[in-house]
C-alpha cells in the first residue's frame, strides 16, 4: 500500500465500521437476532401472542425452519461427543452432519460452535464482510487498485443483491469466498509456486464446505476462464501448463480438503432428488431495474412484493453509483504506464452473465444442457454478477481517483489532455443513457403491468437522484483543476455507502430475542407426552421447526424419500408443498379415522384453535326470546348447554370480530362448575379477524357432563370495545354444545389460545411388532391397501426375498431409540418382523440380530423391517452415513498434502541455506 493511501484507507475503515453499526450492528451484542423467526406469527400458536412483526422479510423461510434447527443438532450433539449424522425429526428422518447442507465445517460457521445460535448468525455475517474486504484487496491488490478503494468494492460486493438477499442460508457462505478464490488463482498463474497450489486448495474447500455447490459451481467456472486466459497470456508453453496444473490441482486439494462432506453428498443426491431437478428459465428482464432500485417489486419486507419470481433470487441490487463506476473502468482512460490495466477480460465475463441471466436465449438453453447446470437456476449466478459489478467499480474509482491525482496539461506523452478527457466524458454520458434508456424501458414495463405496482415511481426518485450526483461527479473529476477534481471520487464513494446501507437496512433483519422459537403451552405438552411417536399439524405451526423442539412429525423441510411422500399424500394430496417442504392443510377431512396416520405413529393431531372437530349442537331460541348481548371490557357472558359430552361451545358474533392492530383477542371460556369444572382459551389472531355473523368456537377438553344444564361462561380480553353476541332477552348468550361425532377416534386433551391437541387412539407405536408379512410388490397397490387400512400386526413386504410371517405375537421392549441407534429386545412365540415406521430402508442404515447382520427390507411401503426368528432377541438398527469414512480419509490426506505444500517448501530452503552456510570456507583463526 503506498504511504498516501494508509489514510484513506482508514477513513473508509471508518465508514465500515459505521455500516455495520447502522445495520446490522445491534445484533452483534445481543440487541436483536439477524434471524426472520418473527415470521412464525403467521401461523398459530404463535399468533396467539401477536402478529408478525413490522420489518420482518416474509421470504426468508428456509433459513430458520431447515437450516439453523440442522445447525443445532449438529452442534448439541458434537458437545454430546456425538457427530450426529442422522436427523429422526422430521419427515421420518433424514442425512444430517454428513452433507454439507447446514455448513459448519466452513470456516464462516465459526459463531455457530461459540456463540447461543440466537448472537451466531450475525457473527457470521460479520465474518462475511471480513473475507469479502479481505479477499477483494487481496485481488485487487494484484491487479493495481489501491487498498482504500478496494475496500470500498468490497461493500459494494457484500451489498450487493445476492449477498444481501441470501442472509442465513449457506448460499453467502460460499460467495464471500469469490474475492479469495480468483486471488488465489491469479497468485497460481503469476507465481506458481506449491503455496499457490495451497492457497487455491484451501480456499476451494471451504467453499465446498459451504453447503451450496451451485454458487461455487458458477465461481470455478469464472475461475476457470480467468486462469484459462491469464496463462494463455504469458506466451510460454511451459509457464502456461504449469500455471494452469496448479490451478487444477489446487481445485483438486481442495476436493480432497472437503471429501468428508462432499462425497457423503455425490452418493446421497439420488435419494436427495436433486438430479431430477428442472432449471429455472430466465428471469423476466425488467428484473434489471432492481440493479439500481432493489424495492422495485417489494424486497418481500412487511410480505410486499409484486414480482411472479423468486424475490430472494430476482433482486440483483449493485447501487447506482456503483454502475457509473462499472462504465468509469471501461471507459475512462489511465496516463500510460500505470495500472491497473484495461479489464476487458471481466467485462466480457460480466456481459455474458448479465445476458444469461436477463435475455437468456440459445446460449442460455445451451449452458443448461451440460452437467451440473442442467439441476442448478442459473439465477444463483448473481453472486458472480455481483462480484464483477464490484471488482469493475474498483477498478473504475481507481482509475478516475488517478486520472484527479494527474497534473494537467500534459500526460506522459507530452498531447493535450482535456480533448481526451472529453470524449472519454461523452463516451460515459452515452453509456449512462443507454443504461438509462434500458432501464426506463423496466419501469415503463412495470408501470403499464397488468397488475401495476404501486409507488414505482417514488422508489425510482432516490436512483435516479443518486445517478444525476454520480454522473455530475465524474465530470467534475474530468474536467476540474486542482485539488477540487478529488471530491469526485469522494461524492461517488458516499454515494455507494449511502445506498448500499439504506439497502441493507431494509433487507438485514432485526428480530426481538423473545421469538427465538418461542415454547407455547402446546409445545410443552407435546414435549411432555409425545415420547418417540409423532404429531400431526393442520397448518399449525411451521413443522420445519420440529427439529428445534424435539419432536417427530411425519411432515417437515427436508429432502424426502418417494415413498414417504406417496404416504403422506395418501393423507392429504395438498399436503406436499414443494419438493423439499410438507405440512398438512386445514380441514383434513376425519384425521381420526385415517389408517395411514395410524401406520405413521401420530399420535396426536394438533389444529388452529379455531378448528374445533365436531358438530353444534344449537338449542333453539324463539323470535320473541332474541336479542343481542353486549358484552363490555371486563365483563362476562352466561349461558348453559345440556349434558353429554362436550369438546367445545359456539358462539354467533353478528358484528364479527376485529382484534387491536398489535394485539390479539383471547375468548376464555369455563364450563361446569366445581370438580367437573374445565377452562380453556382460544385466541383471534389479527390475521384472522372472525367475519359478520361468523360463528366462534372455543374447545375444550373432551369431557362428559352426566347432569346438566352445564353453565358456561366466556369473556374476552385484549379488546377495548364491547363484543356483541347473538343472546336472550334473559341477559343470556346464545351457545351451543360441539359434540364430538361418534367414533371419530378423537379425544381432546390439550386446548389453549393458540393450539387445539387431540390423541388419536388407533395410532400405533412407531416400533412394533408385525406377525403376519404380505408381498405386495406394486408401490401404488400397497398405498391403496393401507389407505384402506391393513390389520396392526401384518407388514407390506415388497418382494418375497426375506421369510414369510403367519400369525406370531411378540413382546418388544425398546432399549435404545436415538438419532443412529434403534435396539429393541423381542420375545416372539414365532417369526416375524420388527417394523420401524421410519424412513430408514435406504443405503446406510442397517439391522443385526443378536449381533449377526439381517436384512433391512422396506415394510408398509416407506417403513423399514427386521426379520426376526421366533425366541428372545435383540434386534439393533444402526446409521453409517454412505461415503462418511472414506471421504474422512481422503479429507485426512489432503491435510497432510496441505501442511506438505506449506511447511516442505521453507524447511528444504533453510536446509539448502544452512548446507550453503556450512560449505562456504571461513576465516583462519587470528
Amino acid at each position: 500500500m503506498i504511504p498516501s493511501d494508509r489514510w484513506r484507507a482508514g477513513v473508509v475503515l471508518a465508514l465500515l465500521l459505521l455500516f455495520v453499526a447502522v445495520t446490522f450492528g445491534p445484533a452483534l451484542v445481543g440487541q436483536g437476532m439477524l434471524l426472520d423467526t418473527g415470521w412464525l406469527h403467521a401461523m398459530m400458536p404463535y399468533a396467539a401472542d401477536g402478529p408478525i412483526p413490522q420489518g420482518t422479510l416474509w421470504c426468508r423461510g428456509d433459513t430458520w425452519d431447515y437450516y439453523l434447527p440442522g445447525v443445532e443438532n449438529i452442534v448439541e450433539g458434537v458437545r454430546h461427543g456425538n457427530w450426529q449424522t442422522w436427523a429422526p425429526y422430521e419427515v421420518g428422518g433424514a442425512p444430517l452432519a454428513s452433507l454439507p447442507n447446514h455448513a459448519v465445517l466452513s470456516p464462516v460457521s465459526w459463531p455457530y460452535w461459540v456463540m447461543p445460535m440466537w448472537l451466531a448468525p450475525a457473527w457470521v455475517k460479520l465474518t462475511e464482510l471480513v473475507l469479502v474486504l479481505a479477499g477483494m484487496v487481496l485481488f485487487l491488490g494484484r491487479l493495481g487498485v489501491r487498498r482504500s478503494i478496494a475496500l470500498v468494492a468490497g461493500l459494494v460486493f457484500f451489498t450487493s443483491g445476492f449477498m444481501m438477499m441470501w442472509t442465513n442460508w449457506p448460499h453467502t457462505k460460499v460467495a464471500c469466498l469469490v474475492p479469495l478464490l480468483l486471488w488465489a488463482l491469479d497468485r497460481a498463474v503469476r507465481e506458481r509456486g506449491a503455496r499457490d497450489l495451497a492457497a487455491v486448495g484451501l480456499v476451494v474447500g471451504a467453499m465446498l464446505l459451504g453447503g451450496f455447490p451451485a454458487v461455487t459451481m458458477f465461481a470455478l467456472t469464472l475461475g476457470g476462464i480467468y486462469v484459462v486466459v491469464r496463462a494463455l497470456a504469458l506466451r510460454d508453453v511451459r509457464r502456461t501448463l504449469v500455471a494452469s496444473g496448479i490451478a487444477v490441482g489446487g481445485v483438486g486439494l481442495g476436493v480432497a480438503l472437503s471429501a468428508v462432506q462432499v462425497l457423503p453428498f455425490a452418493l446421497n443426491m439420488s435419494a436427495l432428488g436433486l438430479d431430477g431437478r428442472v432449471p429455472n428459465q430466465v428471469k423476466p428482464a425488467s428484473l434489471v431495474l432492481t440493479t439500481v432500485a432493489p424495492d422495485a417489486y417489494g424486497t418481500c419486507v412487511d410480505g410486499l412484493w409484486f414480482g411472479e419470481d423468486n424475490p430472494i433470487e430476482s433482486i440483483s441490487f449493485i447501487g447506482v453509483a456503483a454502475l457509473i463506476l462499472v462504465l468509469c473502468a471501461l471507459i475512462v482512460r489511465l496516463p500510460g504506464g500505470r495500472r491497473p490495466s484495461k479489464p476487458t477480460l471481466l467485462a466480457v465475463v460480466l456481459a455474458a452473465v448479465a445476458w444469461l441471466l436477463w435475455i437468456g436465449g440459445l446460449p442460455l438453453e445451451l449452458l443448461q444442457k451440460l452437467p451440473g447446470y442442467s439441476s442448478n437456476s442459473f439465477g444463483r449466478a448473481n453472486s458472480i454478477f455481483g462480484f464483477l459489478c464490484a471488482v469493475l467499480a474498483g477498478i473504475g474509482l481507481e482509475r478516475l481517483v488517478q486520472r484527479a491525482e494527474v497534473s494537467p496539461p500534459a500526460d506522459e506523452e507530452g498531447r493535450s489532455w482535456r480533448p481526451r478527457l472529453v470524449v472519454s466524458l461523452v463516451l460515459l454520458l452515452a453509456a449512462a443513457g443507454v443504461a438509462a434508456y434500458f432501464l426506463y424501458a423496466a419501469y415503463a414495463y412495470i408501470d403499464g403491468a397488468p397488475r401495476p405496482i404501486p409507488d414505482i415511481a417514488a422508489k425510482l426518485r432516490v436512483p435516479a437522484l443518486l445517478g444525476v450526483v454520480s454522473v455530475l461527479a465524474v465530470a467534475a473529476t474530468l474536467l476540474l483543476r486542482g485539488r477540487l477534481r478529488l471530491l469526485g471520487p469522494l461524492v461517488l464513494v458516499l454515494a455507494v455507502l449511502a445506498q448500499s446501507t439504506m439497502f441493507a437496512r431494509e433487507v438485514l433483519p432485526l428480530t426481538d430475542r423473545a421469538e427465538f422459537y418461542p415454547v407455547t403451552p402446546a409445545h410443552e405438552f407435546l414435549k411432555e407426552n409425545l415420547g418417540e411417536e409423532r404429531y400431526g399439524a393442520s397448518s399449525w405451526e411451521h413443522t420445519g421447526v420440529a427439529d428445534h423442539y424435539r419432536l417427530r412429525t411425519p411432515t417437515g423441510h427436508e429432502f424426502t424419500s418417494a415413498e414417504w411422500k406417496a404416504l403422506i399424500a395418501a393423507v392429504s394430496p395438498d399436503a406436499q408443498l414443494s419438493p423439499t417442504y410438507s405440512d398438512f392443510p386445514a380441514n383434513v377431512p376425519t384425521p381420526g379415522r385415517q389408517p395411514v396416520l395410524d401406520q405413521l405413529s401420530v399420535r396426536y393431531w394438533v389444529t388452529q384453535p379455531m378448528e374445533v372437530i365436531g358438530a353444534s349442537e344449537p338449542t333453539p331460541v324463539p323470535v320473541a326470546q332474541r336479542q343481542p348481548l353486549t358484552v363490555m371490557p371486563g365483563q362476562q357472558a352466561t349461558c348453559q348447554v345440556p349434558q353429554g359430552d362436550l369438546r367445545g361451545i359456539e358462539v354467533t358474533v353478528p358484528d364479527g370480530l376485529k382484534p387491536r392492530a398489535q394485539t390479539p383477542t383471547v375468548v376464555r371460556v369455563s364450563v361446569g362448575a366445581g370438580a367437573e369444572k374445565v377452562t380453556s382459551e382460544r385466541a383471534i389472531a389479527v390475521n384472522r379477524p372472525l367475519k359478520r355473523g361468523e360463528k366462534l368456537r372455543v374447545a375444550v377438553p373432551d369431557h362428559r357432563f352426566a347432569s346438566g344444564p352445564v353453565p358456561v361462561t366466556i369473556s374476552f380480553s385484549g379488546k377495548k370495545k364491547p363484543v356483541r353476541l347473538a343472546g336472550r332477552t334473559d341477559g343470556s348468550a346464545v351457545c351451543a354444545a360441539v359434540r364430538p361425532e361418534k367414533g371419530d377416534g378423537l379425544r381432546v386433551v390439550h386446548a389453549s389460545a393458540g393450539a387445539v391437541v387431540y390423541e388419536r387412539a388407533s395410532a400405533l407405536p412407531r416400533i412394533r411388532w408385525a406377525g403376519t408379512s404380505e408381498v405386495v410388490t406394486d408401490g401404488p397397490t400397497r398405498v391403496r391397501r393401507l389407505t384402506e387400512g391393513v390389520a396392526p400386526g401384518t407388514v407390506l413386504l415388497d418382494d418375497d426375498s426375506t421369510p414369510a410371517a403367519s400369525g406370531s405375537t411378540a413382546q418388544v421392549d425398546v432399549r435404545r431409540d436415538e438419532a443412529e441407534t434403534i435396539s429393541a429386545e423381542v420375545a416372539a412365540d414365532g417369526a416375524g418382523y420388527l417394523v420401524v415406521a421410519d424412513s430408514i430402508a435406504r443405503p446406510g442404515w442397517s439391522a443385526t440380530v443378536d449381533g449377526r447382520p439381517v436384512d433391512l427390507v422396506a415394510g408398509n411401503h416407506a417403513f423399514a423391517a427386521v426379520p426376526v426368528p421366533d425366541g428372545a432377541h435383540t434386534v439393533t438398527l444402526r446409521y453409517d452415513a454412505p461415503g462418511l469414512r472414506a471421504g474422512a480419509v481422503i479429507s485426512a490426506v489432503g491435510v497432510l498434502v496441505l501442511l506438505g505444500l506449506l511447511f516442505v517448501p521453507t524447511v528444504f530452503r533453510r536446509w539448502r541455506r544452512s548446507r550453503n552456510d556450512s560449505s562456504a570456507p571461513k576465516d583462519a583463526d587470528v
